[in-house]
């Protein structure tokens, strides 16, 4: 599985296959039913949602990524 998030000349990235959109997709689709926050974390952060391969040469790997819905 392949889902990493990376910043690089001032852009976010999101590079991911198939089994990583959806599991963003099942995350975005809880948070609205549900509302709240999310946690989407590399292995290095004890997570196992994003993975570590960094795509981008000159990106900036994402550790954590918190998604919240605000009310």
């Amino acid at each position: 599985m392949l889902f990493t998030v990376e910043y690089g000349d001032e852009v976010v990235e999101i590079n991911c296959y198939q089994q990583g959109l959806a599991l963003l997709i099942s995350k975005l689709q809880h948070l609205q039913q549900q509302g709240g926050h999310c946690h989407l974390m590399t292995p290095s952060w004890a997570g196992t949602e994003l993975t570590e391969e960094k795509q981008g040469d000159n990106n900036v790997l994402i550790n954590h990524l918190r998604i919240a819905v605000k009310p």
